[in-house]
């Protein structure tokens, strides 16, 4: 073999290596990026299951100051209802007034 043919061929090797290389440090980075890119998918699942939670709780609490709230309040209202239902009871009325005076003039007769 000449001399050219032989330096061909060294160069030929060399791009085959430099090409396997390559090929090499490009895998070997493909497969760190999905292993990155599979922690990031399985922290943001977290995340998200952690916030779905974190959001059903406050819903719940949420959910229970208002009827406590609104409980407390019924309460006043009846309170208040049922004062008022007693002034009114206890309040001679004009009718009741009329009644009572005609039995009475109704006794002297």
């Amino acid at each position: 073999m000449s001399n050219t043919q032989e330096a061909y061929i060294q160069t030929l090797k060399q791009i085959k290596n430099a090409e396997d290389l390559a090929e090499k440090e490009i895998n070997e980075y493909r497969l760190e990026c999905e292993k990155v890119k599979k922690d990031l998918q399985s922290r943001i699942e977290q995340e998200i299951q952690t916030a779905n939670t974190q959001g059903e709780n406050l819903v719940a609490m949420s959910t229970e100051q208002a009827r406590n709230k609104a409980h407390n309040e019924a309460d006043i209202i009846i309170r208040d209802a049922e004062n008022k239902a007693q002034l009114i009871s206890k309040q001679p009325n004009t009718l009741s007034v009329n009644k009572v005076l005609g039995m009475l003039l109704r006794g002297i007769d």
